[in-house]
């Protein structure tokens, strides 16, 4: 055999070899069997808190034809939507994002009893670094890799077959007729079931993965292109605002420190009468006022803390358009209040773009930082901040902490301030026992306890000069395992009310014009944020129209 002849036979068997591999790991399928299988896929591995949600509601004993008639229902919904976005050209990128999307998604509903609504998506955006990599956790390592990664790497080396037009489309109307026969042989035998399941238990919903998220994504979407139509200019309130001229031009002027917490519960205070002293150093202040029956806005943070300043009342507010309208903290500017907004958290959700900011999340700015910065840090450099001016004027000054942001409770505090144990030293609170995820929790209250405690002797000293007054309120509650739900950001017509319900706590001393009369009877009185902007322009002795008649916290003496 010649030279040629031999590196001809070599190459001929290379190439032989490498066609057998491309047939064995580039099989071929018809892509409405793939996206049956993957249908399959994702009704099975992503949906495990939606039917567990359903099996709490109707036992598998005494429904199992239900049951089976939902399994059947959602694997058509899913094959239903896929076949609508699948074709040839699209079918590959389509389905790896599916499942990649279910991977993820679905470890934080099963984790953390999380719903991928339109404000957790919201939420979920504007998260800082630092808080996503609370998030991070081996377990959402191999779960992505195993349920995401590597099936989305197989389905991207699959051939699809190719097809005559007239045959696809005569596939593509027969798997749309098959999928929605199956919608309804599931629905009709059950009919009377169903109606109930989705009238009384909508919420159930809002667990099935990924339709939701995706969902979620195209409603964001939506509603991004409508933002993007609205005008650029502010929508302005409070036109009509004045000093109210009854107020005594030689009165001292106004000094309200205005702590926004952040994740605090009402139920885990105990100036509320929790069975935990979680707040020890308040306990021993005078002129403490706790108030019971609080109600937060919303469920998140970037829902709840532009909704807080606002002039909307929850009924009426649209976190969309908020951005769009001036908010109280533009009202108090305009009238000569000087507003400082200091943040520990991740941002003020658009409220404070108009006024001062200061961003305390770093060393560069905070003193009081080891694994993370303190919320005891931002009250550095008080007494410059309030005389910074060469006149004592009214002075309002919002504290953002980071307060109890979870899942990693453990790390809200200082070491010194672990006094309840053992404590959850993970992120993945399901993997930890009930007790040791409270107790961390609870330590960072009693963290928040020690830096309240700390405003109010920072302020004292003015009291002299200043009328002075602390409110803290929290923008919302958490979830800490009841019922299997964890953290916060359920829809709010769905949510535990251990996300809805929050501390209010008011210290004011007898030096000011606050009626404390007031604060003790409204202390017991259903309150919730919407009492916030017409409280913070009645202590500064602002009137306007737009909140005539408004209920404060308290009442303020002329």
């Amino acid at each position: 055999m010649s030279i040629s002849q031999a590196l001809s036979a070599s190459f001929t068997k290379v190439h032989d070899r490498k066609y057998a591999m491309s047939k064995r790991y580039h099989f071929e399928l018809n892509v409405n069997v793939l996206i049956v299988i993957t249908a399959l896929y994702l009704v099975t591995t992503a949906n495990i808190s939606f039917f567990a949600q359903v099996l709490n509601i109707y036992p598998l004993d005494t429904n199992a034809g239900f049951i089976l008639s939902l399994v059947g229902l959602l694997f058509g919904l899913l094959w239903l939507i896929l076949q609508l976005l699948c074709y040839r050209s699209t079918a590959k990128a389509v389905l790896i994002t599916m499942v990649l999307v279910a991977a993820v998604c679905g470890y934080f509903t099963d984790a953390y009893g999380t719903i991928f609504d339109r404000n957790m998506l919201i939420n979920s955006l504007q998260t800082d670094q630092a808080e996503a990599m609370d998030l991070m956790a081996p377990s959402f390592v191999i779960r992505v890799v195993l349920l995401g990664i590597i099936p989305a790497f197989i389905i991207s080396k699959i051939r699809l077959k190719r097809l005559s037009w007239q045959r696809a489309i005569l596939q593509k109307t027969a798997t749309l007729v098959a999928s929605i026969a199956l919608i309804a042989l599931c629905l009709i035998p059950f009919g009377d079931q169903y109606a109930s399941f989705f009238r009384q238990h909508k919420e159930v919903r809002y667990y099935s993965n990924p339709i939701t998220p995706i969902y979620s994504v195209v409603k964001l979407g939506t509603d991004y292109i409508a933002e993007r139509q609205r005008p650029d200019t502010l929508i302005l309130h409070a036109a009509d605002a004045k000093r109210s001229a009854a107020v005594n031009s030689t009165a001292k002027p106004k000094l309200m420190v205005f702590v926004v917490g952040e994740t605090v519960r009402a139920d885990h205070i105990g100036l509320n009468g929790y069975t935990r002293n979680t707040t020890p150093l308040l306990a021993k202040q005078a002129d403490i006022y706790s108030f019971k029956n609080v109600t937060a806005c919303g469920t998140s943070t970037a829902y709840s803390v532009p909704c807080m300043f606002s002039y909307a009342n929850q009924s009426d507010y649209d976190v969309d358009t908020a951005a769009y309208n001036e908010n109280v903290l533009d009202t108090l500017n305009k009238q000569g209040v000087k507003v400082i907004w200091r943040d520990n958290n991740s941002s003020s959700k658009g409220v404070a773009d108009r006024v001062v900011f200061e961003d305390y999340k770093t060393p560069d700015k905070n003193p009081n930082c080891d694994s993370e910065c303190r919320d005891i840090g931002m009250l550095d450099g008080f007494d410059k901040m309030v005389k910074s001016d060469s006149s004592q004027k009214d002075t309002l000054v919002i504290l953002h902490q980071m307060g109890n942001h979870g899942p990693a409770y453990y790390k809200r505090y200082p070491k010194t301030f672990e006094k309840f144990q053992p404590v959850c030293m993970t992120n993945e609170l399901s993997k930890c026992d009930a007790q040791s995820v409270i107790n961390g929790y609870d330590n960072a209250i009693g963290y928040t306890d020690y830096f309240l405690n700390n405003v109010i002797e920072t302020l004292k000293p003015y009291q002299q000069d200043y009328e002075v007054v602390m409110v803290y309120i929290s923008d919302h509650g958490e979830s800490l395992g009841e019922n299997n739900i964890y953290l916060h950001g359920l829809p709010y017509s769905i949510a535990p009310n251990a996300q809805k319900q929050v501390p209010l706590i008011v210290w004011s001393p007898a030096s000011n014009r606050i009626s404390s009369e007031s604060l003790t009877s409204m202390s017991t009185q259903p309150v919730s944020h919407d009492f916030i902007t017409p409280t913070l322009l009645s202590f500064f002795d602002i009137t306007t129209d737009e909140v005539a008649s408004a209920p404060t916290f308290f009442k303020v003496a002329n």
